[in-house]
């Protein structure tokens, strides 16, 4: 029973260890990379690039540097507040007359991270009623979720709204959709110009768009070619209504969903991983740029109006693993443990393993330091484990058999 407790104690610690120890070696000796902030000129057609750092770097692909007033006159759809304020906005670019409502109503940005995607699903949503004639939205009384069916469910007396949930469910079946959903984007908020609903993914992976007009329910299916799965959907609102969402494949394509015809248009954008780089889309009069970030790495690719590929960068740098500290890692720990992980909104046991072999040699040095450690005390061969524990877990190890030293044998 002693020994069964102290090997208990000793796999806890190692827990312990494989928790902390490696969170605050990264809190201690880790020296981040910050990306460079990347978007496209529309009077220089070229990459202003902005660094970090202490001077601020401002720059161009050919090595030119730019103090802060004149990188923002090289980006005057970015920064046209600010150069309307100091007089230097430009009355043209490229032939076209600027006018500051127009460029506002074609800017848009949307953002998508990791943790967007690997989240919880709240599992009730609000649907707003789309056509209340009123000039802002009202938050509704009831939350739906989609089941065998669509219900709707009273906030306050937590009972089911049988009519309105038999008027809804009926409309998604007359028009194919297959219980339960797997997917359900909107915007639930009423902080938005307007209501336009959820888009919903059956269990067959079609894709619906339903909202609400007057109590009645509107229910569209849209025409997805053959075989694609969306990962995750990022409904709009964004002044130009031109499209209704952002959708991302399984296989990292980028899609948009135009708004009324329901057209699926694909970006020509190549090397997005969803589940660990980071996705923005800067949108104005002239261009899209798509930025996706990782780890270590920025490429930003850049659209025209009709989603053409018009120019690219590409910048790379030192992974963690490559950099002085992540070598030094890979040789004291075999693997870090943790609770979180910065990719996800889901608390779990995340176990990343060292592959490389360091490690070992490290861990055949502790064992060396702990044969010397026990050697007085004799009977060696009793100690077996506690090596065997040390040669696996390395230096979580070989501390948790110390701190718990193997008196039962000696």
């Amino acid at each position: 029973m002693v020994r069964l407790s102290r090997y208990i104690l000793v796999l806890a610690t190692i827990i312990a260890g494989a928790v902390i120890l490696p969170k605050f070696y990264w809190m201690a000796f880790e020296k981040p990379i910050r990306a460079p902030f990347v978007m496209y000129s529309c009077t220089d057609n070229d990459f202003m690039i902005q660094r970090s750092g202490e001077p601020i770097v401002r720059e161009d692909t050919r090595g030119n540097t730019y103090t802060r007033e004149q990188y923002e006159e090289k980006l005057p759809l970015f920064y046209m507040r600010q150069l309307m304020i100091s007089g230097k906005m430009l009355d043209t670019i490229n032939g076209i007359e600027m006018d500051g409502h127009q460029i506002t109503m074609s800017k848009s940005f949307a953002r998508i991270q990791p943790v967007d995607i690997s989240t919880p699903d709240p599992g009730l949503y609000p649907m707003f009623e789309s056509e209340s004639g009123r000039a802002n939205l009202e938050m509704p009384q009831d939350f739906f979720r989609i089941t065998w069916r669509m219900e709707f469910v009273g906030a306050k007396t937590n009972k089911v709204d049988e009519e309105k949930s038999r008027l809804f469910s009926a409309a998604l079946y007359n028009k194919g959709f297959e219980f339960p959903a797997t997917k359900i984007a909107g915007l639930p908020t009423t902080r938005k110009s307007c209501d336009e609903g959820y888009f919903v993914a059956d269990s067959k992976n079609q894709l619906f768009h339903i909202k609400m007009g007057k109590g009645k329910p509107y229910v569209k299916l849209v025409s997805l070619p053959e075989g694609i799965v969306f990962k995750f959907i990022s409904c709009v609102d964004f002044r130009d209504k031109k499209y209704y969402a952002y959708l991302i494949d399984e296989k990292g394509g980028i899609y948009i969903l135009t708004q009324d015809d329901y057209e699926l248009k694909k970006f020509p954008v190549e090397g997005y991983n969803p589940t660990t780089d980071e996705l923005k889309i800067y949108g104005d009069l002239f261009h899209y740029n798509v930025i996706i970030t990782g780890e270590g790495f920025i490429k930003n690719i850049v659209l025209d109006p009709e989603y053409k590929n018009v120019d690219e960068f590409n910048e790379t740098w030192p992974v963690r693993a490559e950099r002085a500290e992540g070598k030094i890692f890979s040789f004291l720990f075999p693997g870090q443990l943790s609770l979180t992980d910065e990719d996800s909104n889901f608390a779990d046991f995340y176990f990343s393993f060292n592959p490389a072999i360091k490690w070992i040699l490290f861990s055949l040095i502790l064992m060396v330091a702990h044969f010397l450690i026990i050697r007085k005390r004799g009977r060696i061969k009793r100690h077996i484990a506690d090596f065997g524990l040390i040669l696996v877990t390395g230096f979580f190890g070989f501390i948790a058999v110390n701190f718990f030293p193997n008196k039962f044998f000696d």
